[in-house]
């Protein structure tokens, strides 16, 4: 495969230039190495919490309540619940998308809105408190409630869209 060649060629050059440079590629290496498992350590926290916060999101029940009133737009109440899990969590909102197309089927307008709401937004609640605690940035409220407006704006332009092409 091209890729393992590429690689190869790409770990071969970085040792090559490290040699030329005079620099101890291993010992390098190695400091980068104790540098990203305490990045890793740091940001374990975050991460734990997140599983748990979408665990309990999930688990509690609500966001099938608040869903079965969406049915009467014509879309199934996973899309609903889809659309809330999707700032927290990308994984979530992937399988949901893929339930709704068992269920629904990918030509259908809940198939085509799950498509789009889950392609036009991204896991901001989760990537600018993850990143911004694990980088030590505390005033972060500002980007989080703007990435929650992108996030609603581009909800309601799936919507518009998906009706379009329906």
């Amino acid at each position: 495969m091209l890729v393992n060649h590429l690689l190869i060629a790409y770990i071969v050059f970085v040792v090559f230039y490290g040699f030329l440079k005079k620099i101890n590629c291993f010992e390098a290496f190695a400091a980068g190495v104790k540098e990203g498992t305490i990045t890793v350590v740091n940001m374990y926290s975050y991460f734990l919490g997140f599983v748990l916060l979408v665990n309990m999101i999930e688990s509690c029940g609500i966001l099938a309540d608040l869903g079965s009133l969406f049915q009467r737009m014509g879309f199934s109440p996973l899309v609903f619940v889809q659309a809330l899990l999707r700032p927290f969590s990308a994984a979530s909102s992937y399988a949901l998308m893929l339930e709704i197309y068992g269920s629904a089927g990918v030509d259908s307008f809940s198939g085509i809105l799950s498509a789009f709401i889950h392609g036009i937004s991204d896991a901001s609640v989760f990537i600018i408190v993850f990143y911004c605690g694990a980088a030590g940035i505390k005033k972060y409220s500002q980007t989080l409630l703007g990435g929650i407006f992108l996030n609603i704006i581009g909800f309601f332009l799936a919507y518009i869209f998906a009706l379009l092409l329906s």
